[in-house]
């Protein structure tokens, strides 16, 4: 993998627009967050945290599938695809290195926003979340990597706005099946639909990457952490989920005639 594409498109997302304004906006949102806490009584540091937490895994979310949906179309439009393949780099490379690109980029922004968290956390609530903030955000930088390695490959199927429509469909499908199937599965809720066809879509779901076990932001405030070779082996699953969707993605290209 060429480690130059890489970083130029970090460079690039560091400069565009829309990567600092998710970045102030999610200071903001950080702010705003701080601020509610503070005028309840009910356990404001929980709150706290549950609003950071939240936020960012959104934002930085959204920002990922919007950037993954556009990045072949953009780069075609612009003939600066065409001119780096020409220059000797494959296209498996060309789009692995931009993929993690886009993921290192998103990673300095949500350390911006992990820091700006803690600061507030611990200088002004006197609570910093336990090490299970830090085992969130270590997994859900695993989710974020996967979310983008779909979107890739969608992004190389469709159009852009139907891969970020599909992708994002997706996302939340896969962060929500377990409630999903809650919902489908109980005799009072399931009553009123025909739950068959639903739970046959969720049981073929279940080859699809399980990104509900990915995400612990819910645990923030129950308990100071869980086992890290827990977390460990699913950072592992992580990876092994985005090499598996990167290769598809990377065949697709292979395939396209450009």
């Amino acid at each position: 993998m060429n480690t130059t594409l890489v970083f130029l498109r970090l460079r690039l997302l560091l400069r565009q627009k829309i990567g600092w304004l998710s970045l102030l906006a999610g200071l903001f949102f950080i702010l705003v967050g701080y601020t509610t806490a503070t005028i309840s009584f009910v356990s404001p540091a929980k709150i706290f945290w549950d609003f950071a937490l939240g936020l960012s895994f959104v934002l930085v979310h959204l920002l990922g599938l919007y950037l993954a949906a556009q990045l072949f179309h953009d780069e075609k439009e612009r003939r600066t695809l065409h001119l780096v393949l020409v220059s000797g780099v494959s296209r498996s490379r060309w789009l692995v290195a931009n993929i993690l690109g886009i993921f290192l980029g998103l990673m300095v922004i949500e350390a911006a926003w992990f820091g700006m968290t803690e600061i507030m956390g611990v200088g002004l609530l006197e609570s910093w979340g336990g090490w299970i903030v830090v085992q969130a955000k270590l997994l859900q930088a695993m989710s974020l990597l996967i979310v983008l390695s779909y979107t890739a490959l969608f992004s190389l199927m469709l159009r852009p706005l139907l891969a970020l429509i599909l992708s994002l469909s997706l996302t939340v499908f896969l962060y929500s099946m377990s409630s999903i199937e809650r919902v489908f599965s109980d005799e009072l809720s399931g009553a009123f639909v025909n739950s068959t066809w639903a739970l046959s879509v969720i049981k073929i779901a279940k080859f699809l990457p399980p990104l509900e076990w990915f995400d612990l932001k819910m645990f923030v405030g129950y308990h100071d952490q869980i086992a890290w070779s827990t977390v460990g082996l699913t950072m592992l699953l992580g990876l092994a989920w985005s090499a598996l969707l990167l290769g598809l993605a990377s065949w697709r290209f292979s395939r396209l005639d450009l």
